[in-house]
């Protein structure tokens, strides 16, 4: 299962380290709804009067459509239970400010339904996912590093 940061990373830098973009054309992929909808709120946040927008729009809209429906998965009504119950436990032990609360819950609702699906969720989020981990050590997790500086996949 895919973390916003592969979406992204593949379309900013049209790379990603080499052992994932092995291990994904491998591997059937899933896809968050959580990230699916953090992709679709960055449609609404271009500015239209800005020259990047059009291929920013054309980009993302050609990854949305290329997702067939089956391969989405949801957060069940437990991962958003879990996942708001980890997210405050989190917010407050870190002193997360308020604008970070709500990327966490988010995190947290692809992490808790990565697990419930089975699936390894992949990631470049390294802060916010060790953290996750330290709730649930048995949720599987495929952290790999910025490609902007070293292209190096981490399982």
């Amino acid at each position: 299962m895919l973390d916003t940061t592969v979406y992204v990373d593949a379309q900013k830098t049209a790379r990603l380290p080499g052992a994932l973009v092995a291990a994904l054309a491998a591997a059937p992929l899933l896809h968050s709804a959580v990230a699916l909808s953090e992709l679709a709120a960055g449609l609404g946040l271009l500015d239209p009067a800005h020259p990047g927008t059009p291929g920013a729009r054309a980009a993302i809209e050609a990854v949305l459509a290329r997702i067939a429906p089956e391969r989405i998965v949801e957060p069940s009504a437990g991962a958003w239970i879990e996942a708001a119950l980890v997210g405050g436990i989190l917010a407050r032990t870190q002193g997360l400010p308020k604008v970070e609360r709500r990327k966490l819950l988010n995190d947290a609702l692809m992490f808790m339904s990565a697990g419930e699906a089975g699936a390894v969720l992949v990631s470049r989020n390294r802060a916010d996912f060790d953290l996750l981990l330290r709730f649930r050590p048995e949720i599987r997790l495929w952290l790999y590093d910025n490609p902007q500086t070293l292209p190096v996949a981490s399982p």
